[in-house]
């Protein structure tokens, strides 16, 4: 990756919501788990492997920091879909299957977009309460 690149990613991730940091992991697996379909098709085994242990390791990332205390049910079944997901990646690697890491690639992305309504939810309930705050404080000070 070039210089650039690495800057705007440094960036996107210092700037994103905690809801946007998800939305980014997720994008970053989605792109190992396509780079390694490419790496299959090229029979590129190292390629293959590397791409696969990063996409482990995003799901790893992502599996820790669940709060099984706050998040009750919701990270009891999102710490499932990750175990599965690395049991699919893991198949997928073995097997060199492009077949199973297709359907690993459509299961993130979906779960992504939902993870990015989510953020979009967030950010504009956010800038609703500010604008009804805002508009307090001015009619505050008009009396």
């Amino acid at each position: 990756m070039n210089r650039a690149a690495q800057v705007y990613r440094q960036r996107a991730v210092e700037t994103a919501t905690p809801v946007g940091r998800v939305v980014l992991l997720y994008g970053t697996a989605i792109a190992s788990v396509r780079r390694a379909i490419d790496a299959i098709a090229a029979a590129d085994v190292e390629k293959r492997v590397s791409e696969m242990n990063h996409v482990l390791t995003v799901l790893s990332e992502l599996q820790g920091t669940l709060d099984f205390e706050r998040g009750g049910e919701v990270a009891r079944s999102l710490d499932r879909f990750y175990e599965a997901m690395r049991s699919r990646a893991l198949e997928g690697s073995m097997y060199s299957s492009t077949e199973i890491l297709e359907h690993l690639a459509t299961q993130l992305h979906q779960m992504r977009e939902a993870w990015q309504t989510v953020d979009r939810e967030t950010l504009a309930a956010a800038v609703r309460a500010n604008a009804s705050a805002a508009d307090a404080k001015r009619l505050e000070v008009r009396r």
